[in-house]
């Protein structure tokens, strides 16, 4: 199926894999608000970024929490320890 080879990818190779992405991102933001695609579709520009923006940005933080339940719940002490890489995306590191 064309999804799932897209999606194994992960990468965009022609005008037909940005279509998808994009199909993609729509997903996203669907998913996120509870709404159907035609709703996302007739979004302005504008609405559909915002929208995408904090869709993906409680994403990240869902994973986080999840990573970090997951630790706890293997862990046999309540003590945890988070780290922070993000100086690493620093552009004069």
């Amino acid at each position: 199926m064309k999804v799932q080879k897209f999606l194994k990818n992960k990468q965009v190779h022609d005008s037909s894999d940005i279509q998808m992405h994009l199909q993609m991102l729509a997903y996203i933001v669907a998913q996120h608000y509870t709404i159907s695609l035609k709703e996302v579709y007739s979004m302005s520009e504008d609405m559909f970024r915002q929208s995408l923006a904090w869709a993906l940005a409680v994403k990240v933080e869902e994973e986080k929490q999840a990573e970090k339940d997951r630790v706890s719940s293997n862990s046999d002490s309540s003590d945890l320890v988070t780290l922070d890489y993000s100086f690493l995306q620093a552009e004069d590191f």
